[in-house]
């Protein structure tokens, strides 16, 4: 694009990433290098550099320096921009401060851990970083967006702060902007700060088959959840791998979204979320909120049962997390009588309805992990069943429940075949879930 410009936008090449979005950061990176008495600077990602000609600064209308450099009162600011011929030569020195705007949310978000590290590492004193929380009008030659990786302020703060840990001293500043109401609103981060704009610390950074993921972690069943995502499911995980690319996906019994998270960013899928526990809906929402996935998972707090109304959830423990939890009837996992620890409201819909009435799509994929109330949940999607655009289901059935079992000769007869060999692996072998295994049935 610095060659061929934004054709798109019809942008010349000279225009395209000339460096200029620099401007309105200028005096707060004066205040970094007053504090720290930097002297050199690198511009790591700095387009063209012609923000570094001379020219005249104002500030609030004064003139005040004729060109940054002055302005700023350093002796060096070096240009870096892998992108840019003239200035592609990766710098051998470190400097005291190193700047870098409008670049990291246009660098692929596998390869982001690399690059904070390489910008950190040419810092002695400080970093001054901002991030774009949003879309770009620009779009690669591919027609992908030139903000290949938009993301959260608090998932850039947690990449920023990991990476950070082995820089101890280094003082760094992150600004991340959002779109709001027309506006740009910014978040900024410091080093040192105790709780820096106000931001829980309780999120998990995590990988999803590469892919960076956030995962809000209020308890240690949460923090469990995160530890344990590859290893509790392994079939569950292979299946998502499966899945369509952009499939509609009907995750029914999301918890706090490990799942619909992992779908929706490891295969793009569009994610239909049913929870009714309160604290784990929350937690769901909050997880999607922290990856950037609004556009992409409707979670509604609600449970699919074989009828539409008002219900009662059974909680066998009011913790976020928490699961076993029944609606509509005081029972345990294995349908025989439980004690509840609390009962919450809760609304009961039948998927069918949902669809009949358009208000969903007919899902590619469903997940249906209900803790005992599976064959309930199908019972309200007869017709969805029937439809060939469902191509696979993944659905927890325990063999000791009669309807568990009526469930595998029932979807045989609707066409879903299922492998024995792959449901004996799947088998726990003991413990409270003995025989609770995961099916996966497919057309």
């Amino acid at each position: 694009m610095h060659v061929e410009g934004e054709t798109r936008l019809g942008i010349a090449p000279q225009d395209t990433f000339p460096g200029t979005s620099l401007a309105a950061h200028v005096p707060r990176i004066k205040r970094l290098i007053e504090t720290s008495g930097a002297k050199t600077l690198l511009d790591y990602g700095s387009g063209k550099g012609l923000q570094y000609r001379p020219h005249k600064i104002l500030i609030d209308g004064e003139h005040v320096a004729d060109s940054v450099a002055e302005y700023w009162g350093v002796d060096e600011v070096r240009c870096y921009d892998p992108g840019y011929k003239p200035l592609d030569s990766l710098p051998q020195e470190t400097f005291d401060g190193v700047v870098c705007t409008d670049v990291l949310e246009h660098c692929p978000h596998e390869d982001l851990p690399w690059i904070v590290d390489e910008i950190l590492g040419y810092a002695a004193k400080f970093a001054y970083l901002n991030v774009a929380c949003y879309p770009a009008r620009k779009s690669l030659p591919s027609g992908e967006n030139a903000h290949v990786t938009v993301r959260t302020p608090e998932w850039w703060r947690v990449l920023i702060e990991e990476r950070a840990a082995s820089h101890p001293g280094l003082q760094w500043e992150l600004h991340a902007a959002q779109q709001a109401d027309g506006k740009i609103v910014e978040t900024v981060f410091r080093s040192g700060d105790a709780a820096p704009g106000g931001v829980q610390r309780d999120v998990t950074r995590v990988l999803l088959d590469g892919r960076a993921a956030l995962f809000f972690t209020p308890n240690d069943m949460t923090r469990w959840r995160v530890q344990t995502l590859y290893t509790k499911e392994p079939v569950t995980i292979a299946w998502l791998r499966n899945m369509r690319r952009g499939a509609a996906f009907l995750d029914v019994g999301a918890n706090v979204g490990m799942y619909t998270v992992f779908a929706a960013l490891v295969r793009e899928a569009r994610v239909y979320a049913f929870e009714p526990e309160s604290q784990n809906y929350a937690v769901l929402n909050e997880n999607i909120r922290l990856n950037a996935l609004g556009e992409r998972v409707l979670a509604l707090c609600a449970g699919l049962l074989d009828r539409h109304g008002v219900e009662r959830l059974y909680l066998s423990e009011p913790a976020a997390g928490g699961s076993c939890h029944s609606l509509g009837a005081e029972v345990g996992f294995d349908l025989k009588p439980r004690r509840a620890a609390f009962a919450q409201g809760a609304l009961a819909l039948r998927l069918d309805d949902l669809i009949a009435s358009g208000e969903l799509p007919v899902p590619e994929y469903a997940k249906i992990d209900v803790d005992g109330f599976e064959h309930k949940a199908l019972r309200g999607m007869e017709s969805t069943l029937r439809d060939p655009r469902l191509r696979s289901l993944l659905v927890e059935l325990n063999p000791a429940i009669a309807e568990h079992l009526e469930v595998r000769s029932h979807l045989a007869g609707l066409g879903f075949k299922w492998d024995p060999a792959q449901v004996a692996a799947a088998t726990r072998k003991a413990g409270p879930f003995e025989g609770v295994a995961e099916h996966v049935f497919e057309r």
